[in-house]
């Protein structure tokens, strides 16, 4: 909290990302993305992980996966996807915003983001495809892993470094 009581832009948007997280219909990991122009500071669009609209939700099949392997047994679509294609389905612009994430981007969606604009991306904690941050930054898109120095009130968070 800032020292008027107030969250911070920082602990502002996370929380939001967090409780829209809540709205995922993955059994094995809850994900929220919201995006923000920098400028205004102002929300243009938000996505959590789930299957597509009108598709059944995922199931048991999906825990019993490893990570980035036997995607047939998943339905879901990542948070950061569903933020970019709900932007775009009401025709809003992502170029030049941030993305605010409650965990880092995989590959897949790493070359979404490039692609889509965003400038930065601002994340809770770390998703295990280091690849994907290398990815990000060669693309010029900037990765800020904020931990509970630079965020106190996400204090239960992991400890996870900034990276720049």
């Amino acid at each position: 909290m800032s020292e008027n009581n107030r969250p911070t832009w920082h602990e502002h948007f996370f929380n939001v990302a967090k409780t829209i997280s809540q709205r995922s219909t993955c059994p094995s990991r809850k994900v929220g993305a919201v995006v923000v122009d920098p400028e205004t500071k102002t929300f243009v669009c938000s996505g959590y992980n789930g299957a597509p609209r009108g598709t059944t939700h995922c199931g048991d099949a999906c825990r019993s996966r490893e990570s980035g392997k036997s995607y047939e047994k998943c339905n879901a679509i990542h948070a950061e996807l569903n933020a970019i294609v709900n932007a775009a389905m009401i025709g809003v612009s992502t170029k030049d915003k941030d993305m605010y994430l409650t965990t880092t981007p995989c590959l897949f969606c790493a070359r979404v983001l490039i692609n889509a604009g965003i400038r930065r991306v601002y994340a809770l904690t770390y998703y295990p495809h280091p690849q994907a941050l290398k990815l990000l930054m060669e693309g010029g898109v900037d990765v800020v892993v904020l931990n509970s120095d630079t965020l106190p009130s996400f204090t239960d968070e992991k400890d996870t470094g900034v990276v720049e």
